[in-house]
């Protein structure tokens, strides 16, 4: 039996106990937040129950690995502490840090002290987009590719809590707006599948009341020579009802990969996974496109599932998100508001890790 400590029990954590419950071996032991929902977690799941995560890094040392699931602002401290309280395995939501710098220094820390360790970005274990690089072997050569999402959904309440309920909505403490808390995952599920991003060019639209960036066009240079656009946006659009199936929910993402020898799209119409997802396909010698749907709340649980075998293992499961890729999209993602600032002008990446 893998027991975790839980560090955090905002709104992230529901997906969270979700996939735990789902995984047999293993034990929600340990649950540190100031939030109600994380006291009443911990009477859910028989665990120990802690105000200061501190405390529980302290006092649990039988535990197998440890959860950061604070807020954005949090993480490096978060996982700082884990580490010098003798924790060896964690898993730490994303972003890893909401600056790079903090990111850099996390790596080093992981490095000396010879932690496992595992950056939660959920989208490498979704069964539809894990397609996109299953069937880049039939594209032929790559011409056309584009990352989207858009939502036009309220932001969520993070949390009951009221020292909590604001952070999501301040830049400085989240660590930016949508391109961090979404764009995030586009850009560790496209460093996935293409290889690692050498070039940014960015323009950006901000809030002017919260400084948080809500609008974002980019084109990322891959190393191969690749250019990839990607769209975000915070869209008011008005209440279409449910047969407006792209904003069904507030919430359209897709990814559109076009070769020489093919055509492949992805439709997700919720993050959390609670839809099914649509994988097309069109490859040469084929009548005609193809679809699959697929149950994209299994994202969760592979997630947790692959850092269960982690700590059992003692070695980061294939497929995971290391510190390294963690610290790499906090980079990414400090250059393209760079390049932003500087409307639109390529900024050249040079990673440290």
């Amino acid at each position: 039996m893998v027991k975790l400590g839980i560090l955090g029990a905002g709104i992230i954590t529901e997906c969270h106990f979700f996939a735990l419950e789902r995984i047999p071996e293993a034990k929600i032991a340990a649950i540190a937040s100031i939030d109600q929902s994380g006291k009443t977690a911990a009477e859910k799941y028989g665990a120990h129950y802690y105000k200061d995560y501190k405390e529980l890094l302290e006092k649990e040392k039988d535990l197998d690995g440890i959860v950061v699931a604070l807020p954005n602002h949090m993480h490096y401290q978060g996982c700082v502490d884990a580490i010098l309280a003798g924790h060896r395995k964690i898993l730490c939501e994303k972003p890893l840090c909401i600056r790079a710098e903090d990111s850099q220094r996390l790596v080093e820390l992981v490095q000396k002290e010879k932690v496992l360790f595992q950056t939660a970005y959920m989208k490498r274990f979704n069964p539809g987009f894990r397609k996109i690089k299953e069937y880049l072997a039939d594209m032929g050569e790559l011409e056309f590719v584009t990352f989207s999402i858009y939502n036009s959904a309220p932001e969520p309440e993070v949390s009951s809590h009221k020292d909590l309920k604001s952070w999501h909505d301040d830049a400085s403490l989240s660590g930016g707006g949508f391109l961090t808390h979404s764009g995030s995952h586009h850009l560790d599920l496209l460093r996935y599948c293409f290889g690692d991003i050498s070039k940014v060019s960015c323009k950006c639209r901000y809030d002017n009341k919260n400084g948080r960036d809500y609008y974002l066009n980019a084109e990322l240079e891959m190393e191969s020579g690749l250019t990839i656009d990607m769209r975000l946006g915070r869209v008011d659009i008005p209440n279409l009802g449910p047969q407006w199936r792209p904003f069904r929910g507030g919430w359209n993402e897709s990814v559109e990969v076009i070769g020489t020898r093919g055509y492949l799209r992805v439709d997700n119409p919720s993050w959390q996974g609670y839809e099914a997802m649509q994988v097309t396909w069109w490859f040469q010698g084929m009548c005609g496109p193809e679809s699959e749907y697929y149950e994209c709340n299994e994202q969760w649980i592979n997630e947790f599932q692959a850092f269960v075998d982690s700590c059992n293992s003692g070695h980061l499961a294939e497929g995971s998100s290391s510190v390294v890729d963690g610290y790499r999209v906090d980079y990414i993602i400090e250059q393209m508001r760079e390049s932003g600032r500087r409307n639109g002008e390529t900024v050249e990446l040079h990673y440290i890790y």
